[in-house]
C-alpha cells in the first residue's frame, strides 16, 4: 500500500494551509504545483502519495 491510503498521510488543502502558516504567500495548497503531495504526520515529512513505507496503517 502507498501513503495515499495510510491513516498518517494528510493532503487536504485546508489542513496543509493550517499546518504551514504562510504557505499561501507562495501559492495556495489548492494549486496544481502541489499535486496530491502531503504530509506524513507520523514521520513529519512532506512526500508524494505514491511513497511506501513499513509504518503503513490503513486509513479510515
Amino acid at each position: 500500500m502507498t501513503c495515499r491510503d495510510c491513516k498518517y498521510f494528510k493532503n487536504d488543502p485546508a489542513w496543509l494551509e493550517k499546518a504551514f502558516p504562510g504557505l499561501n504567500a507562495l501559492s495556495s495548497a489548492y494549486g496544481s504545483t502541489r499535486g496530491e503531495n502531503g504530509v506524513c504526520i507520523k514521520k513529519d515529512i512532506y512526500l508524494s502519495p505514491e511513497t511506501k513505507c513499513r509504518d503503513f496503517e490503513p486509513g479510515e
